[in-house]
This record gives C-alpha cells, sequence and structure tokens, in this order.
C-alpha cells in the first residue's frame, strides 16, 4: 500500500458512538505510534506473533489529535505520518484493524476503567498489550498495575512489552524528529525502516522554474506533515507506479523570492510530462546541500547542474 492510498480522509471515531465490532477474543495494543518506526514494528510484529497462533485478531488503538497537541493547542504540532498513513503501514504489518479515537476534552476525561470496558465490550478485548511506561485515562491515572487490576475485574489478560533499541539507542518518533530537523534523511531512514516521504498532489506555482530552463513542481502536503530542514535533496519519486529520480528544494527560494512558510519544489530527472493535479509521493534519499541564495539565474541554474549531478551519483551508487 503505497501512501497516495494514505492522502484520502480517515474515520475518526467519537468514543461514545463505539459500537460493537464483529471481532471476538481479541488483542489490542493503544499508542500514539506517529510514523511506525522500528520500534513501533517490532512490537506490532512481537504481538501478531503471540496472537495470531491463538486466533485473536490484533486490534490497534489510537487517536487524533496527539494527546500531547490537544493539551498544548500553543503548539504547532508536526507528525510523521498522517492519521491515513499511520492506518495504512499499520494494516500492512498484518494488524486486522486499527480504530483512531478523537482526542477532545471527553475523551481525556474518561477514567481508565470506563474506557477499558468499552474496549472489552466493544472490541472483543482480552489480551491487552502495553508498553513498560504506558498509562491512559484521565490524569494517567491508568498506569499499569490500575490496569491489571482492571483486567482482572473485567477479564482480560494484560502483558507488558518493553521498548526497542536500535544500535544501543531506544528508536523514538522524537529522534526520528531530531534527524529530519538536521538534514539528515539518512538517519530518519534507519528508524524509520523506510525512507521518509512526503506525498500530496502536484499544484501550479510561479512557473518561474520552466522559463529559465529548469521546470519543477510543487507538492501540497498535509500542512501538519513533518517536513525535512530546508535544503537540497536526492529523491525517489513515485508517480503513476513509476518511480523516478529528482532533487527536491525543501525551502523559501531566497534567490527569486522569500516567502514565510517552506515549500516543496522538486525537479524530476530526465521528465517533461505535464503532471499538474496528479499525485506525488517523494523519498527522501540523502541531503545534497543547503538551500542558498544565487546572484541571478545563470549562477542558480549552474548549482542546479552540480546537484543533478550529485543525485545521480547517489542513486548510481546505490543509497536507499
Amino acid at each position: 500500500m503505497t501512501l497516495m492510498d494514505a492522502l484520502d480522509s480517515i474515520h475518526v471515531i467519537n468514543f461514545f458512538e463505539l459500537s460493537q465490532y464483529s471481532f471476538k477474543n481479541t488483542c489490542v495494543t493503544i499508542g500514539n505510534f506517529d510514523g511506525v518506526h522500528l520500534g513501533h514494528q517490532a512490537v506490532i510484529q512481537k504481538i501478531i506473533t503471540a496472537a495470531h497462533p491463538q486466533n485473536k485478531p490484533v486490534i490497534v488503538v489510537t487517536f487524533f489529535p496527539n494527546p500531547l497537541e490537544y493539551f498544548n493547542s500553543h503548539l504547532s504540532m508536526e507528525y510523521l505520518s498522517t492519521p491515513k498513513e499511520k492506518q495504512a503501514f499499520l494494516l500492512d504489518l498484518g494488524v486486522d484493524h486499527v480504530v483512531t479515537f478523537k482526542f477532545d476534552q471527553n475523551f481525556a476525561d474518561l477514567s481508565a476503567g470506563v474506557f477499558l470496558k468499552s474496549i472489552k465490550e466493544n472490541l472483543g478485548l482480552s489480551l491487552l498489550v502495553v508498553g513498560r511506561d504506558f498509562a491512559l485515562g484521565k490524569n494517567r491515572a491508568g498506569t499499569l498495575p490500575v490496569i491489571r487490576e482492571i483486567g482482572r475485574d473485567l477479564s482480560f489478560e494484560v502483558r507488558m512489552i518493553n521498548p526497542i533499541n536500535f544500535a544501543t539507542k531506544e528508536i523514538s518518533s522524537t529522534g526520528i524528529r531530531k534527524c529530519l530537523d538536521e538534514g539528515d534523511v539518512t538517519c530518519a531512514a534507519k528508524l524509520l525502516g523506510r525512507p521518509y516521504a512526503v506525498a500530496g498532489p502536484v499544484t501550479h506555482g510561479a512557473d518561474r522554474g520552466a522559463r529559465i530552463g529548469l521546470p519543477t513542481v510543487n507538492i501540497t502536503h498535509w500542512p501538519q506533515k513533518k517536513l525535512p530542514a530546508i535544503g537540497v535533496y536526492a529523491t525517489r519519486v513515485f508517480l503513476d507506479q513509476h518511480e523516478y529520480q529528482g532533487i527536491t528544494n525543501i525551502g523559501v527560494r531566497p534567490t527569486f523570492e522569500i516567502q514565510s512558510v517552506p515549500n516543496v519544489e522538486t525537479h524530476i530527472l530526465d521528465f517533461d510530462r505535464n503532471i499538474y493535479g496528479e499525485n506525488l509521493e517523494l523519498h527522501f534519499i540523502q541531503k545534497i546541500r543547503d538551500e542558498k541564495k544565487f546572484n541571478g539565474a545563470t549562477e542558480f541554474l549552474t548549482q542546479i547542474e552540480r546537484d543533478k549531478a550529485a543525485a545521480r551519483k547517489i542513486f548510481e551508487d546505490g543509497t536507499s
């Protein structure tokens, strides 16, 4: 399943409208799972390995918006995956169903007992698998000992799973964001288990690139999608199930204008089709350089030729 499938809206469920699913005797895990990185993937695989031999369907319960964003409305939360991307990644791992709850004040005020009783009744909970530091419910009062007690009362098993480490460090969404903030998309890919990607429809820009002999496409992405640091990157470009090579600028175009918000602009190598309105998917492979201001179009185009050569070498060397 590609990220293109992840662009459509996803049904976010109001907790109090949750109705009974046909699933019975299920294994449920709960979390944000932003980015569905290698740590998340390892946890999910452990859960599937434990659950499926017992014919227990695996259900992931997650939330939108992230509780951190909800409780800190002054923050501009950036996500490693859209809700639909997250669902697609989880289903591709073998999860049977993903339930995304709307995180609002009513949800935040739920006690652990009320929440888990509904999960038991409506999602067929028989095994709950959570992380070492997991807590839920109002004021995070539903700690692991509390959840175990609720499990005994409601007749479901609770198992704790430790975080997964990579090169002695715990893999985290925060760590991946740090890699992206530094423009180190190679590091981000190692922690994600795949290249970091941004997808969206191609929209009209100023068309300045075409006028100076460098046709580019602008991608309109989900506004809350985390972007790599400003700079020029070698990217793999996916369009209509075909793969191309490209260079992508995340930046404010200082040579020609200065924008307040970075845009995503890609030149696809050896490509001359008009693709306005079509969906494009970019995989960030390696940073080539920082964005800089040039003394006019000629100097700019000279540098772009160097960037194209650098990108071709990256692809020839097999960097992925």
